[in-house]
């Protein structure tokens, strides 16, 4: 009695733990990835980062504005006056205490790479020294002002155009992340799935040289078999048992690792449940090669590096160009001792200045960085074309080791077969004496081998297919 309710206990403890356990198919295994996983968490604020850089860049080309206040501004000290009494020089204590307010309004023209300013400033200021009495007096000053460069470099139009192109970098970064995540999370989960069946194959080889051993115990016993064939097979037994042990171990390992790549706690018990049906795919090698060469992150980012290299070639040669750049200045202003009075009856104040700046001499060296510029350039399309045409080997290689992996699994599934009818017919010919221990060891060690093998090329055709799908970014 006491052994049935123990057995029932161990029962419902097993049945706890694989209800506790999460059973997760690949599509289960890669939404938690892209969610969760460290990774994808990195590449979305690297994402996040340059979008909002381009966002500011964008806001940063809107009118500004800006106010100061100085609330106050106090200042005494010595100044040497002249004293037509005295007839010389003599330091008297001076001082003013200043309230000023400014007001400026900025706006960027990205077309002419100018800008369009208005400033505006108002104070009233108590000025005292030891000559005379204090006086107040207030000012008001509004200024518009047109800074244009003419035949100049458009830094305000290049910055932004980086910003864009670095935001496109970002976001194909980004899906090249996400591709190399789920090709990973993909792997992974394979990998897993591999460990848990070869623990099981080894499990099963367990069993079977357990039974082949019990039988050779008891043909020894009944003195049909020498002694050395009873002691190999238990070799081989105490061989498959540390196998067991070793494969327990790697599926643990394999376990905790897929759990680390997509994000789940360490805690957190897991399994996976594959569908390894096997459904061969007919890739066409020149569309697969169309695929990658229209949708490659990486084959465009080198395109982008040209575009960047081009505008750096642009931006150091006009360092030492010919540049102009026009001041225009309007301005309304008004001084006097009343704080109402210094808002009407303006004064006007307006200035042209048209500054030219001729580069003369600068022994070559803006000369030798626009060459320098202009190598890095050249090796920008270098990369280009070497990507290019690396990308196609790439996939011609894939295509093959699929069609390699394909292949293999249709040869190797057969194998299983022949292997497991031929074990089945050693150890009953073991049973009756017609073949050794060393041949059923052999038999069984060739089935096992013949499971590990389909195994192996079933994922491994998987596995390459998934890899053709991270490096075309199509699913076949």
């Amino acid at each position: 009695m006491k052994s049935i309710i123990a057995l029932l206990i161990l029962v419902q403890l097993l049945a706890i733990d694989i209800y506790s356990q999460k059973l997760l198919g690949l599509d289960d295994i890669l939404s938690i990835a892209l969610k969760e996983s460290y990774s994808i968490k990195a590449a979305n604020y690297s994402l996040y980062g340059s979008q909002k850089n381009l966002e500011a860049m964008k806001l940063g080309l809107r009118t500004s504005v800006d106010m100061e206040f100085d609330v106050p501004s106090y200042s005494k000290n010595l100044e040497s006056w002249y004293n037509p009494l005295t007839q010389k020089k003599e330091f008297y204590e001076a001082g003013n205490t200043t309230f000023e307010g400014r007001l400026t309004l900025s706006q960027p023209i990205v077309f002419t790479n100018g800008q369009l300013s208005i400033v505006g400033k108002l104070f009233g200021r108590n000025q005292f020294s030891a000559l005379n009495n204090s006086s107040k007096d207030f000012f008001s000053n509004l200024v518009f002002n047109i800074r244009q460069p003419l035949f100049a470099y458009n830094n305000l139009s290049a910055s932004l155009e980086k910003a864009e192109l670095n935001f496109e970098m970002s976001r194909r970064n980004y899906t090249r992340s996400e591709a190399d995540l789920i090709y990973n999370a993909t792997s992974a989960f394979y990998n897993l799935f591999k460990a848990k069946k070869n623990f099981e194959i080894v499990k099963e080889r367990v069993r079977q040289s357990e039974l082949s051993y019990e039988t050779a115990m008891n043909k020894f016993k009944a003195g049909l078999i020498a002694e050395v064939e009873a002691l190999q097979l238990e070799v081989d037994l105490s061989s498959a048992r540390n196998d067991l042990l070793s494969a327990e171990r790697s599926y643990k390992e394999a376990n905790d690792n897929l759990k680390i790549l997509i994000g789940l706690e360490s805690n957190e018990k897991i399994d996976v449940a594959p569908e390894l049906a096997y459904n061969p795919l007919i890739i066409n090698e020149e569309e697969a090669i169309s695929y990658a060469l229209k949708n490659r992150p990486d084959l465009f980012n080198n395109e982008t590096s040209i575009r960047l290299s081009q505008m750096q070639i642009e931006e150091i040669d006009a360092k030492r160009s010919i540049k102009a750049e026009l001041n225009l200045n309007y301005g309304i202003n008004k001084v006097d001792t009343l704080f109402n009075n210094v808002f009407s009856n303006f004064l006007q104040n307006r200035s042209i200045v048209f500054t030219v700046s001729l580069p003369i001499w600068d022994w070559g060296q803006n000369k030798r960085e626009v060459e320098s510029a202009e190598a890095n350039l050249k090796l920008s399309k270098l990369n280009y074309l070497n990507q290019k045409e690396n990308i196609i080997i790439e996939i011609k290689q894939l295509v093959n080791r699929i069609e390699s992996a394909k292949s293999r699994v249709e040869v190797l599934s057969k194998s299983v077969v022949v292997a497991e009818k031929s074990y089945n017919i050693s150890l009953e010919r073991f049973k009756s004496g017609n073949i050794t221990s060393f041949d059923l060891s052999q038999m069984q060690l060739r089935l096992t081998d013949a499971k590990t093998n389909n195994l192996n090329a079933l994922i491994d055709y998987k596995l390459t297919l998934a890899d053709l799908e991270r490096k075309t970014l199509h699913k076949f």
